[in-house]
C-alpha cells in the first residue's frame, strides 16, 4: 500500500513539475508579425461581408478585430489567441473557442500576404476560402 501511495505522489509531483516548466516556443515568420487589414465577401456566409484587423505579435500572439455586415446588420467583436508556423503553414488557435485554423500562405510583397483555407468549412458549395492580408504602415 505504502508502493502505491509513494508511486501517486512520485506521479502527481512529476506531472506538477512538468507543467511548470516553460510552455513551448512555437516558430513564427517575422514577415507575418504586425498590424494587418482584411476583408472578404460571400466566401463563408453568403451575403456577408467581413472586415478585420490583426495585430500578431513577435511572441505568437495576436489580437482580431472582426467586423461583420449582414442585411444591414453590423456586429463587431474581438478575439484572442495564438499563431505559428508549422510544416510551411499559418496556424491560427482562437482561445475563444479553441479551434484552430490553418492556412498555406504566400509573401506577395512586404505590405501582402495571400492565404488560402486549409481547415475551414464554406458554406458556399465547391468555394475556397482565400483572402490577402494588407500590412498597415507605422506612421512613426
Amino acid at each position: 500500500m505504502k508502493k502505491i501511495i509513494l508511486s501517486t505522489l512520485i506521479l502527481a509531483f512529476g506531472t506538477a513539475c512538468a507543467q511548470k516548466s516553460a510552455p513551448k516556443v512555437n516558430k513564427i515568420d517575422k514577415k507575418l508579425v504586425g498590424l494587418w487589414k482584411g476583408s472578404e465577401k460571400d466566401q463563408q456566409i453568403a451575403g456577408m461581408e467581413k472586415l478585420w484587423i490583426m495585430d500578431r505579435k513577435e511572441d505568437g500572439t495576436f489580437v482580431l478585430i472582426f467586423t461583420t455586415v449582414q442585411n444591414c446588420e453590423v456586429d463587431q467583436h474581438v478575439e484572442k489567441g495564438q499563431w505559428w508556423i508549422e510544416n510551411g503553414e499559418f496556424h491560427e488557435l482562437h482561445f475563444d473557442s479553441g479551434g484552430t485554423d490553418v492556412y498555406t500562405y504566400q509573401v506577395l510583397d512586404s505590405s501582402h500576404v495571400k492565404y488560402k483555407s486549409k481547415s475551414l468549412t464554406m458554406e458556399m458549395a465547391g468555394s475556397e476560402y482565400t483572402f490577402i492580408d494588407t500590412k498597415i504602415e507605422d506612421k512613426n
